[in-house]
């Protein structure tokens, strides 16, 4: 998966323009304004910016509108100025007393702001083949009036000051993604943008606002967050966030994990550790390499490891399921606790040939940190979950005959472990290390930023697991993109309130292990989006697609229930196109014809069937079960023979139910159920969905029972 770990930069929003033609201190536009902008037509654009305490500004466009404003004792200034129908390209004009600011290229037309984790980042040219029709659609990404402002993941608030927005171009399309997600854009919403010029032949804008492995918490204001939960979070309602600000909120996160740390030490005898990262862009090797978990003596070469657990399958890890070097193969896929965290591994290596070098290859990566010791020496540190890893054994540090690999790996959210073979080999000889060939303990935690030292050994771990998940005490997360309300305060505070039409929104994987909470969470979010826009615009998100890792069918189940209790939403459900071994999706395509779709069918007045088939109700008939659907389009379908239909009587046990269309409704029956009562579809974390309807549109995984 696509994990980000940062620190927080304190720092406060930054409102320099980046595309003046003439540029002061004294006047300035907040970074989203740039040339090439796309503007929402027929209605009243927000602008804002500094300029000189008690000063009038004015903004006036080459359409032939103008407004103004008088700063307030701080300098800032926002005003609201009407844009004729779609159109241009045209100039804007900003101008105080004494200086002006020059905007040009601006297109008017239709403008949306597209948001989430990775797969809503997810660029065109994100890796080689991994979108569908890569190659052709980078050379056919040729659209002047396709406009694209992706915000920087960046904390510092310093590199949105340098961004500009953007034309699709073959050249722009073609861009690796690099790090601070600036210099090519979201493939889910270029398709998005595609159909919709298509359609309505009008100028797109799209804002770009994501950050991979991100939660729903992180894009969530604080104030909206402690409305929705009993934890009280230290509240930021100021339009610019001081560094003082940021400094009591971090203080008082400090003091909330110290009491949590002291709680667990108390209760349970765990020690807390806190990974210290340095305040840059890059990952922090030096701070993985310091990490001291009290677990040095396990990488010494006379270590006595008699007492560690043999690496031993004990479960299918579907994503991988050739492999047997997954936490999820020796611990519950389910156990978020032991599936995640840090785990020691240690092996005997007998080599024989020391004259020369040896070379170390974890194939397709370790998920996600390693620090690889050789004979006590530390050969290897890497962070990056699917980084082949290359690590040179001098043949100094080799022995003839007995030879120590320990190895600490750390998982810190969703799957872990290693993503291939693990290969030794010389200029001479290359042999694998089997994974079975290894010991390991699980030494630590990894909750909400912090690792917590139990001292468990493996079967005691097990028979304790339960009791700590519902009692071990969490603490909350700070430094870093998933630290409360952090991508509300430093992204979303640049764009806020800048004109949109509507939302888009792609995420739900960083969230997984609390789905329980994700309905009100995510629900949560879209009010506080709308309170902060002042409108209540349409909003339309992505189901997550089928994948098999615990909680994702929780997380698709939130989803569908947030779609009947939040007004003005619509989803698009991807239930057809999931990969097995992927988390990523490769048909980017469907989503974001999925998300036009809905945009064409209910903002824009298209009478297009843009939803699969949505349940409706169920009726017993004797021993089966008719269910009926609205969104049916031109009728039910099926697209394969698993049907993945199952039904219950009232000990709600489920059973594979056979399926048939009967007027446009479906029929099930199972021999094992005499009266049937529930009905479930597609209740699983990696299916393939298979009900349609003749559009080609799936139906979301549902079930009847709460």
């Amino acid at each position: 998966m696509y994990k980000t770990h940062l620190y927080l930069l304190i720092a406060s929003i930054m409102l320099l323009t980046n595309s003046c033609k003439q540029q002061s201190l004294e006047l300035s536009l907040a970074p989203i304004f740039s040339d090439h902008m796309v503007l929402q037509q027929q209605t009243k654009v927000a602008f804002w910016g500094k300029s000189k305490p008690n000063q009038k500004v004015i903004v006036r466009g080459s359409w032939g509108e103008s407004s103004s404003a008088i700063t307030d004792s701080d300098g800032f200034w926002e005003l609201y100025l009407f844009t004729p129908k779609a159109g241009g390209p045209f100039d804007i004009q900003v101008k105080n007393k004494n200086n002006s600011i020059l905007l040009s290229d601006i297109l008017i037309g239709e403008v949306w702001l597209v948001s989430g984790q990775s797969n809503m980042d997810w660029k065109l040219n994100q890796c080689n083949n991994c979108i569908n029709n890569q190659d052709q659609e980078i050379k056919n990404a040729n659209y002047n009036e396709i406009r694209f402002f992706n915000h920087p993941q960046d904390l510092s608030g310093k590199i949105v000051n340098n961004q500009k927005w953007k034309i699709v171009t073959p050249e722009n399309a073609s861009k690796k993604a690099d790090f601070n997600g600036v210099e090519s854009f979201s493939a889910a919403g270029y398709f998005f943008a595609r159909e919709l010029h298509k359609e309505l032949n009008v100028p797109i804008g799209i804002i770009g606002a994501y950050w991979g492995g991100t939660r729903v918490e992180a894009w969530t204001s604080r104030k909206k967050l402690t409305e929705l939960t009993s934890f009280k979070l230290p509240s930021i309602n100021k339009k610019e966030v001081s560094m003082k600000d940021y400094k009591g909120i971090i203080n008082s996160y400090k003091k909330i994990n110290d009491s949590v740390a002291k709680l667990n030490e108390l209760e349970f005898g765990f020690k807390t550790f806190n990974l210290t990262l340095k305040p840059d862009q890059k990952p922090d090797l030096e701070s993985w390499k310091n990490l001291d978990l009290n677990d040095k003596e396990y990488s010494n070469i006379n270590f006595d490891d008699s007492h560690w657990q043999n690496w031993e399958k004990k479960y299918d890890d579907l994503s991988y399921a050739s492999l047997s070097s997954r936490f999820e193969n020796i611990f519950d896929p389910e156990d978020f606790l032991l599936t995640n965290g840090t785990i020691w591994l240690r092996t005997k290596i007998n080599i024989q040939d020391i004259n020369s070098d040896f070379e170390l290859i974890y194939e397709d990566g370790a998920d996600d940190s390693d620090q690889t010791y050789f004979n006590g020496k530390l050969i290897g540190n890497t962070i990056s979950w699917s980084k082949e890893r290359r690590y040179i054994i001098n043949k100094s540090n080799l022995k003839i005959g007995e030879n120590i690999l320990a190895i600490r790996l750390t998982d810190l959210d969703g799957p872990g472990g290693f993503n291939g073979k693990i290969i030794l080999k010389n200029v001479k000889n290359k042999f694998e290390i089997p994974i079975d060939q290894f010991k390991f303990i699980h030494h630590a935690f990894f909750i909400n930023g912090q690792f917590i030292v139990h001292g468990y050994n493996h079967e005691e771990l097990l028979d304790i697991s339960k009791f700590l998940k519902e009692n071990i005490h969490r603490g909350v997360v700070y430094g870093g993109a998933n630290e409360y309300s952090i991508l509300y305060d430093r992204i979303l505070r640049n764009i806020i309130p800048f004109t949109l039409k509507g939302a888009l929104w792609y995420q739900g994987e960083a969230n997984t292990r609390n789905f329980e909470d994700y309905q009100t969470l995510f629900s949560g979010m879209i009010d506080d989006w709308r309170e902060a826009w002042g409108y209540n615009f349409p909003f339309y998100y992505a189901q997550l697609a089928p994948f098999p890792e615990a909680g994702t069918l929780g997380v698709r189940e939130a989803q569908r229930k947030t779609l009947l209790t939040t007004t003005n939403t619509g989803m698009a459900v991807l239930m057809d196109i999931g990969e097995k071994d992927d988390i990523h999706p490769h048909n980017k395509q469907d989503v974001g014809k999925r998300f036009a779709l809905l945009a064409l069918d209910k903002q824009y007045g298209f009478d297009y069937t843009s939803s699969g088939p949505v349940y409706k109700s169920h009726q017993t008939n004797g021993n089966y079960l008719t269910v009926d659907f609205s969104s049916k389009g031109s009728g039910l379908d099926f697209k394969g023979d698993n049907h993945d239909f199952e039904i219950a009587g009232e000990d709600n046990e489920f059973y594979d139910a056979h399926t048939k269309i009967i007027n446009n409704k479906l029929r099930l029956y199972s021999k094992n159920v005499i009266n049937p009562i529930h009905v479930r579809y597609g209740w699983k974390n990696w299916t393939v969905g298979t009900l349609v309807n003749k559009e080609g549109l799936p139906a979301s995984s549902f079930t009847t029972i709460d």
